[in-house]
């Protein structure tokens, strides 16, 4: 069972998220948080496995929550809940240790998806503003671009890899792809986190939508991990 704590300052998305959530019988959300300030003492009161966090909030945002949590001894993963417009923050919402983003407005499964994809130690980009928050975060947080030729330095098996984190697919799905073990992939990752000189998944894919491995609102084979209705 995967445990989720809600965090959104609209009662109304709270409760819509939450019955969305429900539907998966491995979701549960166990508690909901009106404002960032609420989030550190939910999440050590109630141990979740993910926070679904808003952007704007009224007293702490989204960005200051995240860097709060990310200052706890064992976090759990952030998945933002954003809406178009909100590309900076959510820019910086990454940059303060965020896992990824999904739409407020996106369907019901791929909301429930994304929460299970960052659950289990992936990152999730939403590709509907994937190239918005990539220019902001290469602008506004990355100053010193990082050179193609780092990309150069990946090997083919782990730019496969990183193209698949990139299109959304858990560590299990990239095993499952290119028939290796979990513990595989987890190596083919701790090597291009490395290589491309970044500090998690997250940024990896911003990597990889700005080298073009991956093109924003690119879909992949419907039969490929990852592939989205």
């Amino acid at each position: 069972m995967i445990r989720v704590l809600v965090v959104d300052d609209q009662p109304l998305v709270r409760v819509g998220v939450s019955r969305i959530l429900g539907t998966d019988p491995d979701l549960e959300v166990v508690g909901e948080c009106a404002d960032g300030d609420e989030v550190v003492g939910a999440t050590l009161q109630l141990v979740p496995d993910v926070v679904l966090m808003d952007v704007r909030m009224r007293r702490v945002d989204g960005v200051q929550a995240t860097r709060d949590l990310r200052a706890l001894e064992d976090p759990p993963p952030v998945l933002v809940l954003t809406t178009f417009g909100d590309d900076d923050t959510v820019a910086a919402t990454l940059s303060a240790g965020a896992a990824g983003f999904v739409l407020k407005d996106a369907p019901g499964e791929e909301l429930i998806r994304a929460t299970r994809t960052v659950a289990e130690g992936g990152a999730w980009l939403d590709p509907a503003v994937t190239a918005g928050v990539i220019d902001a975060y290469r602008t506004r947080l990355l100053p010193q671009r990082r050179d193609r030729a780092l990309m150069g330095e990946l090997t083919p098996r782990e730019r496969e890899v990183l193209e698949l984190v990139a299109r959304g697919c858990n560590n299990q799905e990239v095993a499952a792809a290119l028939v290796v073990s979990e513990a595989t992939v987890k190596s083919h990752i701790g090597h291009i986190l490395d290589k491309l000189q970044v500090r998690d998944r997250a940024a990896a894919i911003v990597a990889a939508y700005e080298h073009g491995v991956v093109v924003p609102g690119e879909r992949p084979p419907a039969d490929r991990p990852g592939a989205r209705p």
